[in-house]
């Protein structure tokens, strides 16, 4: 959310460099609408394909296999599809371009390369930052050294 304070820093008020036009903004919700029905057709063409004849084990496994493979594909599609409907949401209701973390405009570059991103590349630097110290540098805890030994 974004203070009053916040409030004036419009995009009027950025380097004119870094405002959007209406005919970038224009261009950047036609192809996250473009996005949306391409994401919507394959998640209804994979839910059409997934009745399949069993035949030996063999078969079964490499179904099977398919299946894990498909259903992680699909549930990420289905991630990418409610970031794109959110981002055109905020379109709608003026917050598009702004960061979430700290209200400050994202970048014109950054909005044309992932028009669907909530946060400046400042703060989803900070935000990665922080999930890496949560969870220990290269997935070690912070009690472990790199070999997996805990520390003295």
């Amino acid at each position: 959310m974004r203070t009053e304070e916040q409030d004036l820093d419009t995009p009027d008020e950025i380097d004119s460099e870094e405002a959007m036009a209406a005919e970038e903004m224009q261009e950047i919700q036609t192809m996250l609408m473009s996005q949306m029905e391409e994401i919507e057709e394959r998640l209804n063409a994979t839910q059409e394909e997934t009745e399949f004849e069993v035949g030996d084990e063999v078969d079964h496994s490499v179904i099977s296999q398919e299946q894990t493979l498909n259903s992680l594909i699909e549930s990420r599609e289905i991630e990418r599809l409610q970031q794109i409907k959110d981002a055109l949401q905020r379109m709608d209701s003026g917050e598009y371009g702004w960061c979430e973390e700290t209200g400050l405009w994202i970048g014109k570059k950054r909005l044309m390369a992932l028009p669907f991103t909530r946060l400046s590349l400042e703060a989803q630097m900070e935000q990665e930052r922080r999930a890496n110290r949560n969870r220990g540098v290269g997935g070690f805890s912070e009690d472990t050294n790199y070999a997996g030994n805990y520390r003295d």
